[in-house]
């Protein structure tokens, strides 16, 4: 933990800097790892997005992985905003060559997301739950499904506007977004220095966003994107757990289509990439990779 804080740190300070060069910041939901730390949309929303990545090196030499990603998210909220619920799924899919691991490389994660908020705007509390299943497609096709595929995602944040223009973010978190199911703290402050610009600095994301004009909105971000997967071989019968670690730095431009519809696109790149898996000798290795060019695009309906 200590080290992954430690260079989530040095990635921020990083991709500050890059967006004080870019200029321009913009904020996507293209990622792959299930997310109930960061506050919901307090709104009834639809959403498709695709990212793809550009093939990335082992560092021992012992090959290349792909990866692509396929997302949907379903959320409706209450009359009186103060309650959030839906269904996401989070599609995988990672390419291993020459190795062969122990797993079909297609993954699944399903989950169900309940938000709770409470308190005003100068003061608020956010309880958030979201049990999931994530294992690989065969462990569905199959219907294999195990208790070690069940994940429980949790959330209690704290809110409490300092003046009209910061605002602090505290709590804990349990998530895969680590790799490995971890509880963490989460600790954020917000400042909008100018009606058009926010910042967010803190731990386990920073962002910093740009109001281009009152449909175009940019903006900048560091966050971790992991996940945890249940999976069987091709032979049903040998089981393991597939953990992928990771950062991503992503810029992305959110564009309103008039009052309901939402068109991202995004870049960026999958920093610090580790996986843990187990082959078909059912030897089990950790690797790394190289860092990665990501590329996104979402399709969003307000309702």
């Amino acid at each position: 933990m200590r080290q992954a804080i430690a260079k989530l740190l040095s990635f921020v300070v990083r991709g500050y800097f890059a967006c004080v060069c870019l200029g321009l910041i913009g904020l996507s939901n293209v990622l792959a790892s299930v997310d109930v730390c960061e506050d919901p949309d307090k709104y009834s929303r639809l959403s498709i997005d695709i990212v793809r990545y550009s093939d990335s090196t082992f560092a021992n030499g012992a090959g290349v992985v792909g990866q692509k990603n396929n997302n949907f998210d379903l959320m409706f909220k209450t009359n009186d905003d103060k309650v959030l619920f839906g269904a996401g799924h989070r599609y995988s899919i990672f390419d291993v060559d020459p190795l062969q691991p122990g797993t079909n490389g297609h993954l699944h994660t399903f989950f169900l997301p309940l938000h709770k908020l409470t308190g005003t705007d100068h003061r608020s509390f956010r309880a958030s739950i979201a049990p999931a299943l994530s294992a690989s497609s065969n462990v569905f096709d199959n219907r294999k499904i195990s208790s070690d595929a069940f994940q429980l995602l949790i959330a209690l944040v704290w809110g409490r506007r300092l003046s009209d223009r910061t605002s602090l973010r505290y709590g804990i978190c349990g998530d895969h977004r680590f790799g490995d199911y971890q509880i963490y703290p989460v600790i954020s402050a917000q400042w909008q220095p100018h009606p058009d610009w926010r910042i967010q600095l803190g731990f386990p994301t920073s962002w910093l966003s740009y109001q281009v004009s009152a449909r175009l909105t940019s903006m900048i971000r560091i966050t971790p994107d992991g996940d945890e997967w249940y999976v069987l071989d091709r032979t049903l019968v040998n089981h393991s757990q597939f953990v992928y670690e990771s950062f991503a730095l992503e810029w992305a431009v959110d564009w309103e289509v008039g009052e309901s519809f939402a068109i991202t696109a995004s870049v960026g790149r999958q920093i610090d990439n580790r996986f843990e898996m187990t082959l078909v000798d059912q030897s089990r290795v950790r690797l790394s990779s190289d860092s990665v060019t990501r590329v996104g695009a979402a399709l969003e309906w307000r309702f």
